[in-house]
């Protein structure tokens, strides 16, 4: 622009430097889009995972808590050896009954195959549908995972197609239900051993009313496996404190009724300690292999085969597991917790 004798030039960017500002500026924004990206992936990833355990968690609790108030209420008998009218001496005694098992050993119904370990047991836990403000009523109660679909357990009103999955079930008859009393009946009848295989069983082995199913509670999903191991004691000691060998049950099972001569110092008798370890997988493995129309996923159960066989490798079966885990790309947490039995008066 002219302005008498003079011109007056204004000051810009050239084309040039406009192009390099707005390539800088793109590659600016795309870095930080990739960071915000990758930033809100971890965040749904860790509240995934959050949310995912928080249900296995409360059901953990729950049932550490429930196995901690396991009673046998032993008592000393006379016992009369010769029959002959004069007592022997003393011997323990209960008519209730601890035992841990293989969940396999409590047959299948129609909708559940049990699967792992689990623990069944007698505690005051006061649940009933006919007496109120009893809250010391004996209750039987166990504990096992289980694979199967939610058409049992689901709300009427929902119409959806059933869903298969690990559960964690909760076996929780009514007090009055409760068949434990029923189960040894016999054996003290006829003044013999009494035989406790059917009150944690009901209806499977025909004692109690409804079937198997009507006693059981899904208190979890996801949940892989359960792991039941009865201890007599912590040695003294740091190093072997952290042994795993258990004395009392090195198979793990347990049973408080054993007739077995290897366990006529523990019979009639709580452990003192029971270890509980579950492994919960996320819903985004569950999908992955469980969703097959009711077929056990052979690709999760594959990496439990051998374990768990002997309390001597608890450690190494579980380093085991989490690594075929890890290599199938499955999500997991494993809860352990050694469980004090209040009731327990252990004697050998």
């Amino acid at each position: 622009m002219k302005n008498g004798n003079q011109i007056l030039r204004t000051k810009g960017f050239s084309l040039v430097e406009m192009m390099v500002s707005m390539s800088i500026l793109s590659v600016l924004m795309l870095m930080l889009t990739v960071v915000l990206d990758q930033v809100q992936k971890s965040w749904r990833y860790s509240e995934s995972r959050i949310s995912q355990f928080r249900e296995a968690r409360v059901a953990f609790d729950l049932m550490t808590k429930n196995i901690g108030q396991a009673s046998l209420n032993t008592y000393w008998g006379l016992e009369d050896k010769n029959d002959d009218g004069l007592f022997d001496g003393y011997y323990r005694t209960s008519e209730l009954h601890f035992i841990a098992l293989d969940a396999d050993t409590l047959g299948s119904s129609p909708n559940q195959k049990p699967v792992g370990q689990g623990v069944f047991f007698q505690a005051p836990l006061g649940f009933s549908g006919q007496y109120r403000n009893l809250n010391n009523l004996f209750n039987g109660r166990g504990y096992f995972v289980a694979f199967g679909s939610d058409k049992k357990f689901k709300p009427s009103f929902v119409d959806s197609e059933d869903r298969y999955r690990f559960r964690l079930m909760e076996f929780r008859p009514r007090a009055e239900d409760n068949q434990i009393f029923e189960d040894g009946r016999e054996g003290r009848e006829n003044k013999g051993a009494q035989i406790f295989d059917a009150w944690f069983k009901q209806s499977l082995s025909g004692i109690g009313e409804g079937d198997f199913e009507s006693h059981l509670n899904p208190i979890a999903e996801n949940i892989l496996t359960l792991v039941i191991s009865p201890r007599d004691s912590l040695e003294v000691g740091s190093a072997s404190r952290n042994a795993t060998y258990s004395r009392i049950a090195p198979n793990y099972r347990f049973d408080s009724n054993s007739s077995e001569e290897d366990f006529s110092d523990f019979s009639q008798q709580i452990p003192p300690l029971v270890r509980v370890t579950m492994v919960a997988i996320d819903e985004a493995a569950a999908v992955r292999y469980s969703d097959s129309g009711g077929t056990m996923p052979a690709e999760l159960m594959a990496p439990l085969s051998g374990l768990f066989k002997n309390t001597d490798s608890y450690d190494d079966d579980i380093q085991k597991l989490t690594d075929a885990l890890n290599e199938l790309k499955v999500s997991h947490k494993v809860f352990s917790s050694m469980v004090m039995l209040r009731s327990a008066k252990w004697s050998s």
